[in-house]
């Protein structure tokens, strides 16, 4: 890779801005953080082998064009996963995936350990068996921000955070589907700005940020048992080796918390109905009724099992 460029594509969703990070991660880009190299260690444990490419590498970066026209933008960013960052094998022409979902993770995971983000682009489908054949990745920065001056109506104001400083970068990979297999036709390593360096930055990188997929039953678990965020956070770092390796932060496990509660808050009820239809089917004499209010909700709910009512009649008999 050209020395005089440091890639990274820096979509944020967090308070602190795009310079900041920058900052941060120029002021800190030296080696001699224990975390990092104590994290690698354990997120080797917790990831999982890479992609692996069932070609050998070229001596030279393959650039070969092919024609964009009537395809279409997906533009659609790109989660990462946790991986082992330091053996994600440079993309190269010829590399061959089983699958363009595989070729995106290997390039995403590529983009983590460099330090940059990525999108999906343009794709096109096949005229013979209309199925996706072509499909192009791109580094967030490609394209240039649009002139507030050329739009037509003024834009709506957003939040630093969430604005990506385009920079017309052309680093990018497509591939191409032949046979049963995707192959790499495409593909530019230089970036024209600044990389992420540090790890602990790189989880504010869009396609990077967020809980992998990989972990959400395991913190849907630990909700399950009533852990809090915090806690949950404090258990993945020693996973990490370290709070600050965590690809992900507090707020964005209170957010899958909630998720999971609001999922879960629409079944109640139903979940409830039909365990009583199946008590009453084990037990005859199993009695239920509900309670709603001028909103028609259920604000109250009563049931009592056979063995129970025959209990209580006895007892009545007896005073």
């Amino acid at each position: 890779m050209d020395g005089s460029y440091s890639a990274g594509g820096l979509d944020l969703n967090e308070p602190a801005n795009e310079e900041q990070i920058e900052e941060e991660d120029m002021s800190g880009s030296k080696s001699n953080n224990p975390d990092v190299t104590k994290s690698s260690e354990h997120i080797k444990l917790a990831s999982g082998s890479n992609t692996g490419a069932s070609a050998t590498r070229d001596t030279q970066t393959g650039q070969t064009t092919s024609d964009d026209s009537g395809e279409e933008d997906d533009d659609d960013e790109v989660q990462s996963t946790p991986c082992s960052q330091g053996d994600v094998q440079t993309p190269f022409q010829g590399m061959m995936f089983d699958s363009w979902e595989q070729a995106k993770m290997h390039y995403n995971k590529y983009a983590k350990m460099v330090g940059f983000s990525i999108k999906c682009s343009t794709s096109k489908n096949s005229t013979l068996d209309g199925q996706k054949d072509k499909q192009l990745f791109v580094c967030s920065k490609s394209g240039k921000n649009a002139d507030i001056n050329e739009l037509e109506a003024p834009p709506v104001r957003q939040r630093n955070r969430s604005i990506t400083k385009k920079t017309e970068c052309k680093a990018r990979l497509r591939i191409k589907r032949r046979g049963k297999k995707w192959h790499v036709t495409y593909f530019i390593e230089e970036h024209n700005h600044k990389l992420i360096k540090k790890f602990s930055l790189k989880k504010y990188l869009r396609s990077h940020k967020g809980i992998p997929k990989e972990e959400k039953d395991f913190v849907k678990l630990l909700h399950k048992v009533n852990l809090s965020a915090g806690r949950v956070m404090r258990i993945m770092g020693e996973v990490y080796g370290g709070l600050a390796n965590v690809p992900y932060d507090s707020k964005d496990v209170s957010n899958y918390m909630a998720k999971i509660d609001e999922e879960h808050a629409h079944k109640d009820m139903s979940m409830l109905l039909a365990h009583f239809a199946r008590m009453k089917k084990e037990d005859p004499n199993f009695y239920f009724n509900l309670h709603t209010d001028h909103a028609d909700k259920v604000d109250r709910i009563f049931w009592v099992d056979g063995p129970a009512i025959a209990a209580y009649k006895n007892y009545v008999s007896i005073i």
